[in-house]
């Protein structure tokens, strides 16, 4: 289950690795609204799908709901990021009175994709820019596909381990209050 997100970020990190990546990715301006834009973007999609599974809290505990699956078919229906395409969003596009806040969401990811390829334009030069301009729908995309899976994957663990969940949350806010009072000690 947590293939994908590991496989994603071993990618990336191969991917920034290459030498002509390297000096975009230290430019917040391109990277942050890039990848803000695909996290947004992630879930203006999971908004609009109406056929889609429900993320409410009632629909993810909900015995025999729609995220009280195998997960073999969550794998394959569920948190696979390809299967959920633009094509709910289209009609908010092409008339924003559907759902005005979906479209005002739209509008908000647009105006981060144009300061990401504004600020592409003004601080990078020659090859740097050539990949400032193919990273950032990489970025995109990647942040997409991750934030899809990782919601996803959030809901079918809530509902697998129901009431349980709240004491991994716990153990881990409790690991985390560790680290910060002694240091990691």
């Amino acid at each position: 289950m947590l293939s994908l997100p590991v496989m994603a970020f071993a990618g990336l990190g191969w991917f920034h690795r290459l030498p002509h990546l390297r000096s975009y990715w230290r430019v917040p301006i391109i990277t942050w609204p890039a990848m803000s834009a695909g996290v947004a973007l992630a879930w203006c999609i999971l908004y609009a799908d109406p056929f889609g599974p429900s993320f409410r809290i009632s629909a993810v505990f909900e015995v025999g709901g729609p995220w009280d699956i195998p997960w073999t078919t969550f794998l394959t229906n569920r948190a696979d990021p390809a299967l959920y395409g633009y094509e709910k969003l289209l009609p908010v596009l092409r008339t924003p009175d559907i759902d005005p806040s979906l479209a005002l969401a739209l509008l908000s990811i647009g105006v981060l994709l144009v300061i990401a390829v504004v600020a592409a334009l003004v601080y990078l030069r020659d090859m740097d820019l050539a990949a400032g301009l193919l990273g950032i729908p990489f970025l995109v995309l990647f942040s997409q596909a991750v934030t899809i899976y990782v919601t996803a994957l959030f809901a079918y663990t809530l509902n697998t381990l129901n009431f349980w969940a709240a004491l991994v949350a716990l153990a881990v806010l409790q690991y985390y209050r560790h680290l910060a009072t002694h240091g990691g000690r």
